[in-house]
């Protein structure tokens, strides 16, 4: 594991002290059992094969799902009470972009049939809830009747990322595309997105964890023009300027 993800990892133990933390993998979970799974995973895309796998996870055993890149500042056991719970994943750039809020009425539902909103979703990173959750059931479902890969066989199914569906989904438990306290059926709450900063830029006072994205999932590639130019090759080398540039 690269030192970053380390670091989180560590963050867990730390404010985590009394849990127990268990590594989902292909040893633990049969990635061939589910057709959207095993073909992301033939694929190599491997973030898209935790979607369904980190679902499965919380809704067999219960608990509480982190990313490997998400930074923990506070104790989450406060949320335990709750049979759900996981926050509004917010970025206002797409928002501003997209003009998604003239997507919705003054409730914060779609005015039509879409199936998302540009920049509001519900957080993939950090999510907990109830063994057996009739939520996690209903996101299950949609992977398990779904392929990875696009019918043509040209391409992928990725235009619905987890975020995306996990919203659409909690639109049958009342979930509104604001970013607001949402106390929706069957035990769920949705907090406002302060609760998972969407990046270290996000932190305020009352952040729980803050999701690093790594974007691991990501395919970058550049012209190998640029690969050999000084400046590519000054950047790519120096820690520092990595961070301060972006990994990609």
């Amino acid at each position: 594991m690269p030192d970053e993800t380390k670091a989180c990892i560590q963050s867990w133990k730390n404010i985590l002290s009394g849990y127990e933390f268990v590594l989902w993998d292909s040893h633990r979970f049969d990635i061939t059992s589910v057709q959207f799974v095993s073909e992301a995973c033939i694929s190599k895309k491997w973030a898209f094969a935790s979607d369904y796998i980190r679902l499965y996870a919380v809704y067999t055993e219960g608990g509480i799902y982190l990313d490997t890149d998400v930074f923990i500042h506070k104790d989450f056991s406060e949320f335990l009470k709750y049979d759900f719970f996981s926050c509004v994943e917010y970025a206002e750039c797409h928002v501003k972009k997209n003009n998604s809020l003239s997507l919705l009425n003054s409730d914060g539902l779609p005015i039509k049939l879409v199936h998302k909103i540009p920049g509001i979703a519900v957080q993939a990173a950090v999510f907990g809830g109830k063994k057996g959750h009739n939520y996690l059931r209903d996101c299950m479902d949609w992977y398990e009747t779904n392929s990875f890969l696009s019918p043509d066989g040209g391409g992928y199914n990725i235009d619905f990322i987890a975020p995306n569906l996990y919203a659409k989904i909690a639109e049958k438990y009342g979930f509104r595309y604001k970013n607001e306290l949402q106390e929706l059926k069957d035990g769920m709450v949705i907090f406002p997105s302060w609760l998972v900063a969407g990046d270290q830029s996000l932190y305020v006072p009352e952040t729980f964890a803050t999701h690093m994205t790594a974007h691991s999932w990501y395919n970058y590639s550049f012209p190998e023009k640029i690969k050999k130019s000084k400046p590519y090759k000054t950047i790519s080398k120096n820690k520092f300027l990595r961070k301060l540039f972006g990994k990609q």
